[in-house]
């Protein structure tokens, strides 16, 4: 229970995750109750609109008006579910945790309420997809979200009947979606139609698979630093795989490798059938292969002897972003990183006064960079520093007016080649993580 964690963690800033349902609800009530005696407590809630019911703004209103009268601060946030391979209920999952990461204090916990049901139904959702220790471990009581910042299930453990009956016991308002109780979705069919013939044969059911899910939990933590170990032996970038070696290997073992892979780079857990699709399609195809994966908002591509996972973005070559004030670092779209001056960057020549800077993210012609004899046409530039060709409109050109003069943290032309009597600054581009 949350009172139990309390206790135990040094840091009481909470945002939680509040829709107004009975089991967020029932968690919002338990942290007022907890805050009246510790008033070292801080929490503030979220209220994630996903506009796919009718309803929605009057579930919004409800979490505003309870927030208000029990003074704790709320955000709400729209967001646009689009239904893709992964469904309609994990992209909704993925887009509400993109917009909560965002509004996340670098110091805040976040707390959802998951419950032992929840639990139950994510194990039956896993052996019906017939995933690995995986998905079978279920839904973690800890996690970090995006791999950096931390979230808290502390009702996992909380049968959803407990939860219920404090509800009514305690007279306390909630909402109820109405697409709760519509079996076509897979959670509730199991919800309404499996568990309750289940727990009726076997009264522990809801219980004894949240074991099992804890048992294979624990087995997977033992595993995961053994295939890190093994991902890191032919890792050249945290998405680029070395696959050269790939031969020597088990397909079982390339498989385990590639779950890996993915999932530490984009916390999508791939399918079974989709490693193996990428096993035969890419890993076994000609180095010259253009075929393509599809996973979410990734691709996975092979260029030369590597597999690349690449997050799908807009096309941006014809993009032109104006540096009007660069003391300030300039942040990329699309989440590229940005460019910013520092100690560690590429020595470039000052721009004169009448000469405007911009980034582009294309360019043409033969270039005489620093380090070459003679002029070459930018494609073969690319290939000579083992640029793939996805990544090439990816990489932010520093231009002075319409002159070329770097590709940050690729090459610097050599006609702009630094001598002593020109200013020069240092400018560093910033990947992000995807």
């Amino acid at each position: 229970m949350i009172e139990t964690y309390i206790k135990k963690t040094k840091n009481l800033s909470f945002l939680l995750s509040y829709s107004g349902g009975l089991d967020s609800t029932f968690l919002f009530f338990k942290l007022l109750r907890i805050k009246d005696n510790n008033p070292k407590l801080k929490f503030r809630a979220i209220h994630i609109n996903h506009q796919l019911n009718k309803n929605s703004g009057k579930w919004s209103k409800h979490c505003y008006d309870v927030c208000k009268k029990h003074n704790i601060p709320l955000i709400i946030k729209k967001i646009k579910v689009k239904e893709n391979k992964i469904g309609i209920e994990a992209s909704a999952r993925l887009e509400r945790y993109k917009k909560i990461y965002e509004q996340v204090f670098q110091k805040e916990i976040i707390l959802t309420a998951h419950n032992l049901n929840d639990q139950c139904e994510t194990f039956l959702l896993a052996l019906k997809r017939g995933s690995g220790i995986t998905g079978l471990s279920g839904i973690p009581y800890e996690s970090k979200l995006f791999g950096k910042q931390l979230i808290v299930r502390p009702l996992l453990k909380t049968p959803r009947s407990k939860i219920e009956n404090w509800i009514k016991k305690n007279n306390v308002n909630w909402i109820e979606d109405e697409s709760n109780y519509d079996v076509k979705h897979d959670r509730n069919f199991i919800r309404h139609k499996i568990l309750p013939l289940l727990t009726k044969r076997w009264p522990s059911f809801i219980k004894n698979c949240a074991k099992s899910s804890f048992i294979l939990k624990k087995e997977k933590k033992i595993l995961d630093p053994i295939l890190k170990n093994n991902l890191d032996k032919y890792l050249i970038l945290s998405s680029i795989l070395d696959i050269e070696n790939f031969e020597k290997l088990l397909p079982d073992t390339i498989y385990s490798l590639l779950r890996t892979w993915i999932k530490s780079n984009s916390y999508i857990i791939p399918s079974h059938k989709v490693v193996k699709k990428i096993y035969y399609e890419i890993i076994l195809s000609k180095k010259d292969s253009k075929a393509k994966i599809k996973i979410g908002d990734y691709e996975v591509k092979r260029y030369k002897s590597n597999l690349h996972l690449i997050k799908i973005i807009p096309c941006i070559k014809n993009l032109i972003i104006m540096w009007y004030k660069p003391m300030i670092s300039l942040k990329l779209p699309h989440n590229l990183g940005c460019i910013t001056q520092n100690k560690f960057g590429t020595i470039l020549p000052l721009p004169k006064p009448n000469e405007l800077i911009n980034i582009r993210f294309q360019t043409s012609g033969k270039i005489l960079i620093q380090g070459n004899s003679m002029r070459k046409p930018i494609k073969k530039i690319w290939q000579d520093h083992g640029i793939a060709p996805w990544n090439r409109n990816k990489i932010p050109l520093l231009f002075y007016n319409n002159e070329l003069i770097s590709a940050l943290g690729v090459f610097v032309v050599s006609k702009k080649k630094c001598h002593t009597n020109i200013k020069e600054w240092k400018l560093s581009w910033i990947q992000n993580k995807y």
